[in-house]
């Protein structure tokens, strides 16, 4: 298993387990080793979002939307997000984003 695997496993097992410290802290080490890794700020979005820290959930989600724009599960996220900060239209125009990409993917 490569570094960034057993990284990203060590961060989604800190999650599952509800330590969303150590998660973050997991989360950020497997970003600095690729910051390109979209799930890694999906998984530092929710830790985030867990702790109640909506503005750095937001951060990290559209990290991974930069990461992979065509990923719809982040702009999902994203809307989650902005709903849980009263942010109804931005939430609407994320969701949209989100569905018009599912719509996209084959099944």
């Amino acid at each position: 298993m490569s570094d960034l695997k057993a990284l990203y496993k060590e961060a989604f097992g800190a999650f599952a387990r509800g330590d969303y410290d150590a998660a973050i802290e997991a989360y950020h080490k497997v970003i600095e080793a690729d910051a390109s890794f979209g799930l890694a700020y999906q998984g530092l979005a929710e830790a985030h979002s867990k702790r109640g820290e909506l503005d750095q959930a937001i951060d990290a989600i559209r990290k991974a939307i930069e990461a992979d724009p065509s990923e719809s599960l982040y702009h999902t996220s994203l809307s989650r997000f902005l709903q849980m900060q009263g942010r109804i239209p931005e939430a609407e125009e994320a969701a949209s984003n989100a569905m018009r990409l599912q719509s996209r993917q084959p099944l």
